[in-house]
């Protein structure tokens, strides 16, 4: 893929192409480092970024940072084998304040979609880089903290895989509302390559004519699958072979376990009813990505009311806020990540998954973000204070979520073995988003 082509590479096919990669990496031009960090960098303007390169033409290895748009060797004790490697700041306290860990997921999404726009791919991996972390704490004498291990990688994987099973017939029940398809999509146009969309730096830097938000379902369903939303996939009778080989999700996720759950605060919505409602991506089947309802053929992705209560005025008082029309919370389940490797020997010996719930929001949270700049809206979301306060579970009707999901993962058609729909613990509140007139 052509740099003239990198370029103009639009957010939607970025997050369709997104999958986790294996491949080893090639020497990238210092150029291109300085054009990712930038990138990067926008997600949280304030942090600093470290950045491990290899021996490269006009560059030497070592480990760097980033700041003011500019690298700076701390030492040369440490190269990456890949393109590069790169960790957010991240100061390491007995706890580690949930904004911090939400910025750390908004910058692995912004970098993996920089990434998939000049044809390479990111690794995430919960074991975190060690070595790296003490030579970057003996050189500054500070007290970081690297929680995961980030590489940029070459892709190992298809790019685009199309579904073209017959779609599964359904009709609706009550509560339930069909999401319309992402734009990429529709008709196909992203696998006949007729598909322009807003590119992706006009998105992350902000570049797109504003616009007045119409709250319309095309504008709630571009937001949702942006943020949770299931990429391209043919399973073909494997719903767990699916995850392995690195399909999945518009982010990553710790083992494939989808620790954020979306919920939809509706007041005033164009053709939905008021009421709490929850994001299903995987749809009806867990194999098929298109379904056909009324002899018209969609993506499989809906929501679905689990009260009719929207509280909006409680909910707007006790976070001090003002929002209309509706507001998308996400929620987590902490047990989620990697819950059955974890319990492995090898799991427990190498992986870290205490904070992946709250950095897979930031990730979710980013193309939030994204996508409501690529439709020119304006936006703001929250940090929810105390998430785990037992106040939340009666502010958002969390018993009845709770009860919904796992009813929807117990009647899911083609459901697999270890199905990901499903919680392991309970919703915990992370951050609220909403768009501003």
């Amino acid at each position: 893929m052509n740099n003239k082509m990198n370029m103009k590479m639009n957010l939607q096919e970025c997050l369709a192409r997104r999958k986790d990669c294996s491949g080893e990496g090639r020497i990238l031009s210092m150029s291109e480092i300085l054009d990712i960090c930038k990138a990067t960098n926008q997600a949280a303007l304030l942090k600093s970024l470290f950045v491990v390169l290899p021996e490269g033409e006009d560059y030497s290895g070592g480990i760097y940072l980033y700041k003011n748009e500019e690298l700076r060797l701390i030492t040369d004790k440490e190269k990456t084998d890949y393109s590069m490697e790169l960790y957010p700041e991240l100061i390491w306290n007995e706890s580690i304040e949930l904004n911090e860990l939400i910025d750390v997921g908004l910058i692995w999404q912004y970098l993996s979609l920089k990434v998939e726009s000049k044809g390479l791919g990111v690794s995430q991996r919960a074991r975190p880089p060690k070595k790296i972390n003490k030579l970057i704490n003996n050189t500054t004498n500070q007290n970081y903290i690297l929680l995961y291990s980030v590489a940029i990688r070459e892709r190992d994987r298809g790019v685009l895989v199309e579904d073209k099973l017959k779609p599964l017939q359904k009709k609706l029940d009550d509560g339930i509302i069909l999401l319309e398809t992402p734009d990429c999509y529709k008709d196909r146009a992203i696998y006949k390559k007729k598909y322009e969309g807003v590119p992706l730096d006009d998105t992350i830097f902000n570049k797109v004519e504003r616009k007045v938000p119409q709250y319309s379902i095309h504008e709630i369903s571009q937001l949702l699958w942006a943020c949770q939303g299931e990429n391209d996939h043919a399973t073909h009778g494997n719903r767990d072979n699916l995850e392995k080989n690195g399909y999945g999700r518009v982010h990553a996720s710790g083992c494939a376990g989808y620790a954020v759950y979306p919920t939809i605060i509706v007041d005033n919505l164009t053709g939905v009813p008021k009421g709490r409602y929850l994001y299903n991506p995987v749809g009806f089947s867990a194999l098929n990505r298109w379904i056909k309802v009324n002899n018209t053929e969609n993506y499989d992705h809906f929501i679905y009311r689990y009260t009719s209560d929207n509280n909006k005025l409680e909910i707007e008082k006790e976070l001090n806020i003002n929002f209309s029309n509706y507001a998308i919370l996400l929620c987590i389940d902490r047990k989620k990540p990697c819950s059955g490797f974890m319990h492995s020997t090898i799991g427990k010996a190498f992986m870290n998954t205490r904070y992946w719930a709250e950095i897979e929001a930031g990730m979710a949270l980013a193309g939030l973000q994204l996508q409501a700049n690529a439709l020119g809206f304006q936006w703001h979301n929250i940090i929810i204070s105390n998430p785990d306060d037992p106040k939340y579970r009666n502010l958002f009707a969390f018993d009845s979520a709770e009860e919904s999901i796992n009813k929807l993962a117990s009647n899911l058609v083609n459901r697999a073995k270890n199905e990901r729909v499903s919680l392991k613990g309970n919703l915990v509140p992370v951050v609220l988003f909403f768009l501003q007139n």
